[in-house]
């Protein structure tokens, strides 16, 4: 099977050859951008969960449903698509523009998805004990690190990245974005959780992503120099 790293180098030597070249992308997303459109919906469902989260510790119960669409869409969209496009595109396409992998923002970034999947496997076990407690727990660590983590990557590291591509390279990663989309979850279940993550959001009176502002700048960017 070929390789991300060897399908993006392909990638690139094709879109190079094009001509004229298609390296203006001012009436375009940027594949950074469409990462931080994730995000916006992210924190929307971040925000759904915080507020599951306070109704358990408060004697309210564990509303289980809901606590289960937010575990299905953290999962499934949080960390298989949005962090399996990081880690198997963008990271990737960063290392082959001279950025280390195992010091600096991508092992920063690498070790933060970890934890966030520690803290997803500790919400899992919590929904199946109903067990209130461990749920808030759980949520309240998982929340706090994938706000932070968004904000690095927002404030900080996409710039980074836009400091280094070239508008080749942006092609590159938004056509293998749009391939991981398609295919990486099956055909039409990412809409599915985004339509998802919106009825949540509008069964607890929670803002849709659509209309959040970017994340701040991350208190931690002192990790790696700052733009």
């Amino acid at each position: 099977m070929i390789s991300v790293k060897a399908r993006l180098c392909a990638r690139i030597e094709s879109v190079s050859s094009l001509s004229p070249p298609q390296g203006n992308l001012e009436n375009h997303m940027r594949p950074t951008e469409m990462l931080s459109a994730d995000h916006r919906v992210i924190e929307q469902v971040l925000e759904c969960l915080e507020k599951l989260a306070h109704a358990a510790s408060s004697g309210r119960g564990l509303d289980l449903e809901r606590g289960n669409t937010v575990l299905e869409f953290l999962s499934m969209f949080a960390d298989r698509l949005h962090h399996g496009k990081e880690e198997g595109l963008l990271f990737p396409m960063l290392q082959a523009r001279g950025m280390a992998e195992n010091v600096g923002p991508i092992a920063v970034m690498l070790n933060e998805h970890d934890l966030g999947r520690s803290e997803l496997a500790r919400l899992r076990k919590a929904l199946a004990a109903v067990d209130p407690a461990g749920f808030a727990s759980a949520a309240s660590a998982y929340v706090e690190l994938l706000r932070d983590h968004i904000a690095k990557e927002d404030g900080v590291l996409f710039q980074m990245a836009e400091d280094r591509f070239s508008d080749v390279d942006r092609q590159c990663l938004v056509a293998e974005f749009d391939r991981a989309d398609r295919n990486q979850l099956g055909s039409g279940v990412r809409d599915r959780l985004v339509e998802s993550a919106n009825s949540l959001a509008g069964s607890l009176g929670v803002p849709f992503g659509a209309s959040r502002s970017q994340a701040p700048r991350s208190r931690s960017c002192s990790l790696w120099p700052c733009p």
